[in-house]
């Protein structure tokens, strides 16, 4: 009754409140804004900030103390709208929802105001996994006086169906056996329909894994003995194996669902928090609950239950990644997850709706936006494959999907600016300026120091002496923390520049497909115009005009154009070079090259002469390259001779800035640098410890942990030219056989000089050879295996003990490590120089020693750095 009268006392309130402000209207000043109302001020606070939690609950608490169900309605509905499916929202919505449309009694307030939980239930069921929202449906079906017991039995049936393969359903089923139980019979037909219905279920719901099993078995075995002992126990048989799987399965499911937190029952209670999930930002234990989600879906796919009807398995799924999209809201892998299974099973509508869901979730993913773009193409091209399509709705089609990367550009160029701000506020430099804007200014005058002469002369003493002033290193670090945090926010708006990029370059892609030349140049035309363009796309938009029209000029206007904003930025003038190389265009080429080497430099125009070098000697006469050298010495007069003639011989890894390994065989063989294999020769990361091949070998493990090592024996290679077989190899390419174990190193001189004071014993005598045979040779790196059996033992016999050969076989394979990794040779470097006290000893137990040996004449370091070898160490020249 307080509930019902407390609207008409807020009405009377209110209005009393009205007229004390209008008897001192003409005291408060007309201009005066009022105060915001707490409720509006929440609003405009998560306008700000849609996913502020502590301003959604305030807003909750405050529309609920309020008792007024227009801001109930509204509080609720636009919390939904940000977290559509949040199930203690839900609930608390539909309560008061019930309370203003009671059951057998007048409504309190219109429809109007606040939705009747018909409308609601018809708009949350079939898209709700969480099993709270179907019971409070089922409380409801059941409360109403129009439903008759078979409508009942079938809004069981229905919530059954979408959630009766749920861990938590185990009431449902329960509720459901105890009203099949209660429901009255007059006849005998009617009881044997009572007696199937309920074993029925009892089958049913003793095959799924849910909290209350055993509790369940035991009745249906009480039933049936209850019945007939001889037919319960075929009855009881028959689905034993079944049950004994479940309950296996659900001990699994408790530890997934205790992993990713999923089985927390939420507090329903009048003002207790609603659980809403907060964007990540990539830290270690959410990494780790996506990694848990991940296996708890690949878990749930693999069909653990073996059901074998697949609309159930279907549906069993659905709910789970509906589950997942809920939890995890911000994390665009699960969205897309969700979206490939719904297009494997062939549901094109669910899949589409996972990921305009996604989206509305994660509007600046890219996962989501390339996903829901190629969705939208494909849906073109399907339109266009029937028959009299229209070509109005195609083309009405194809600038839907150019809106699609329009709202994902604009949504990350509102991220961009608002970086961009707030690196300017803390006194960082614009960005989202283009390079070629800025070339022509002036240079910038620095302000005067305003310190005094005494000042400046007592600065200079502090220096001279090492005085250090405590106030100047605080202010002086202060600025250097500025400065990092400067570059570091500088660096993230450049990397989400060429993000953009990224973005801009896709759709001119995807304008090329759909509207070929035309559409790519109106796309480009627009991008082309934004602060926040980068180089990439004037040079992706050049490529695809070449080829489209290979022979015309429009890929080298573009380059052009793009110069004009880019011409200081080595990679776009690189490339920019290739491109006319590769057409064979020297004249333009030529040009550039005059152009950008004087106005650049000499450092930073390094990769571009020896791009250009590279060209010449591909081309160009002797004399030409002799001058072209001669050219590049007094443009680098540092770098010794040898070096600049190195560089005209080297192939490969010249063509970009950051250089991979090339041929450089000066360095290689004449410099005795290790030589790094090719990429095609050898593998990519070291070659793991193997075991020796035994009669059983582990399983192969590949779910992400590591890899079990699999022996695979040498290749036997024989050399086709003669003059190959007594060449050795670089020092880094012999390979010893990771079944023999490593010579013995050579002694020190201290250790050959006091073996030489010892005693000699005699060597052992050698084993008895045949007549007329010569001992076998060394094997060499490359030679055939020689036969084991001449020297009397098995060739399958293992190198190491069986113990030592399991343990290496556990390992994981290298490749599988991903934490950080450290420079053994520095790391051992260090260790070697560091200086140990020696242990304190008695002045009458020093004994004397003799004076260190004589320190070797090694060769120093190269005195240059750019040059750099395919090998760890650096050439000397």
């Amino acid at each position: 009754m307080a509930d019902i009268e407390q609207p008409a006392f807020l009405a009377i309130g209110e209005s009393l409140q009205h007229q004390d402000a209008s008897q001192t209207t003409d005291i408060v000043d007309e201009n005066e804004m009022a105060p915001a109302n707490p409720f509006e001020a929440l609003q405009a606070r998560l306008q700000d900030d849609p996913h502020d939690v502590i301003a959604w609950q305030d807003l909750v608490n405050f529309a609920e103390d309020s008792g007024d169900f227009k801001l109930i309605n509204e509080a609720y509905s636009s919390l939904l709208k940000v977290y559509p499916n949040t199930i203690q929202a839900q609930i608390a919505y539909m309560r008061h929802s019930q309370r203003a449309y009671p059951i057998g009694k007048p409504k309190l307030v219109d429809q109007d105001v606040i939705p009747t939980p018909q409308t609601l239930f018809s708009q949350w069921l079939k898209q709700s996994p969480d099993v709270e929202l179907w019971k409070l449906y089922l409380e409801y079906v059941r409360s109403s006086q129009a439903s008759s017991r078979d409508v009942v039995k079938k809004a069981y049936e229905f919530a059954l169906r979408f959630v009766g393969q749920e861990r938590e359903a185990g009431d449902i089923w329960k509720d459901y056996i105890e009203y099949i139980k209660d429901d009255p019979t007059s006849n005998e037909r009617e009881s044997q329909e009572k007696m199937d219905l309920l074993r029925s279920v009892y089958r049913r719901a003793v095959q799924i894994p849910i909290d209350n099993l055993e509790q369940i078995w035991r009745e249906w075995d009480s039933f049936e003995n209850g019945l007939n002992k001889l037919t319960a126990k075929k009855f009881l048989a028959d689905v034993s194996p079944d049950y004994m799987t479940a309950r296996m399965k659900k001990t699994e499911l408790a530890e997934h669902h205790k992993r990713i937190g999923l089985f927390h029952p939420p507090v329903y209670d009048h003002k207790a928090p609603i659980e809403l999930p907060i964007p990540p930002v990539l830290r270690s234990e959410e990494r780790a609950l996506l990694a848990n989600w991940r296996k708890y879906l690949e878990f749930e796919e693999s069909n653990p239950l073996g059901i074998e009807e697949k609309s159930m398995l279907a549906a069993r799924i659905m709910a789970v990644y509906r589950k997942g999209v809920i939890k995890m809201r911000f994390y665009p892998e699960i969205w897309y997850l969700a979206y490939l299974w719904a297009q494997s099973m062939g549901k094109g509508d669910d899949a589409h709706t996972f990921l305009k869901n996604g989206l509305d979730a994660n509007s600046t993913s890219f996962l989501l936006n390339f996903a829901y773009s190629e969705l939208h193409e494909q849906s073109i091209l399907n339109l266009q494959a029937t028959a009299n399509a229209d070509p109005k709705k195609i083309e009405e089609k194809k600038a839907e999907g150019h809106e699609i990367y329009k709202k994902f550009v604009a949504n990350l160029k509102i991220e961009l600016d608002r970086l961009e701000e707030l690196h300017i506020a803390e006194g960082g430099n614009p960005v989202s300026q283009q390079s070629g804007q800025t070339q022509n200014q002036g240079p910038v005058v620095p302000a005067q120091n305003v310190i005094e002469l005494e000042d400046d002369i007592t600065q200079k003493e502090n220096e001279f002496y090492g005085i250090v002033d405590p106030a100047a290193a605080e202010a002086k670090e202060r600025e250097l923390e500025r400065e990092r945090e400067n570059e570091r926010r500088e660096a993230i708006l450049v990397a989400k520049r060429v993000e953009l990029g990224q973005v801009n370059i896709a759709w001119m892609r995807y304008a090329k497909r759909v509207g070929q030349s035309a559409g790519l140049r109106n796309v480009f035309k627009e991008i082309r115009a934004d602060k926040w363009v980068c180089w990439q796309v004037f040079e992706s938009a050049a490529l695809l005009e070449h080829q489209i029209s290979p022979t015309a000029d429009v890929a080298a206007k573009i380059f052009e154009l793009g110069l004009r904003f880019f011409s200081s930025d080595v990679d776009y003038v690189v490339r920019y070079l290739n491109f006319l190389i590769n057409k064979c265009d020297e004249a333009n080429a030529r040009a550039l090259f005059e152009r950008i080497v004087v106005s650049m430099e000499a450092e930073k125009a390094r990769p571009i002469w020896q791009r250009w070098l590279s060209y010449q000697m591909s081309i160009a006469d002797l004399p030409t390259l002799q001058k072209l050298d001669k050219r590049i010495a007094d443009t680098y007069p540092k770098d010794r001779a040898m070096k600049l003639f190195a560089q005209r011989y080297l192939y490969l890894g010249i063509e970009v800035v950051a250089p991979p390994s090339g041929i450089d065989a000066i360095a290689s063989h004449d410099l005795q640098t290790p030589l790094k294999i090719p990429s095609v020769v050898a593998p990519p990361h070291p070659t793991p410890v193997q075991a020796p091949l035994t009669s059983q070998q582990p399983p192969n493990v590949s779910n992400g942990s590591h890899v079990y090592p699999s022996y695979n024996p040498p290749p036997t290679i024989a050399p086709s030219n003669p003059a190959f077989a007594n060449a050795r190899p670089p020092p880094a390419a012999r390979m010893a056989s990771p079944l023999q174990p490593p010579k013995r190193p050579l002694p020190e001189p201290d250790a050959l000089s006091s073996q030489k004071r010892a005693r000699r014993s005699p060597p052992p005598p050698a084993p008895p050879q045949r007549r007329q045979q010569p001992p076998p040779p060394s094997r060499r790196w490359g030679s055939p295996q020689r036969d084991d059996r001449r020297r009397g033992r098995s060739p399958d016999r293992n190198m190491s003990p069986p113990a030592l050969a399991w343990f290496i076989s556990q390992l994981p394979n290298p490749r599988a490590y991903d934490g950080p990794v450290f420079n053994i040779d520095e790391f051992l470097k260090i260790i070697s120089n560091v200086a140990v006290p020696p242990p304190s000893v008695p002045h009458d137990r020093i004994r004397s020693r003799s004076p260190p040996p004589p320190a070797r004449n090694t060769r120093g370091p190269p005195d240059y750095g750019p040059y750099q070898g395919p090998g760890p160490r650096p050439r000397r020249y």
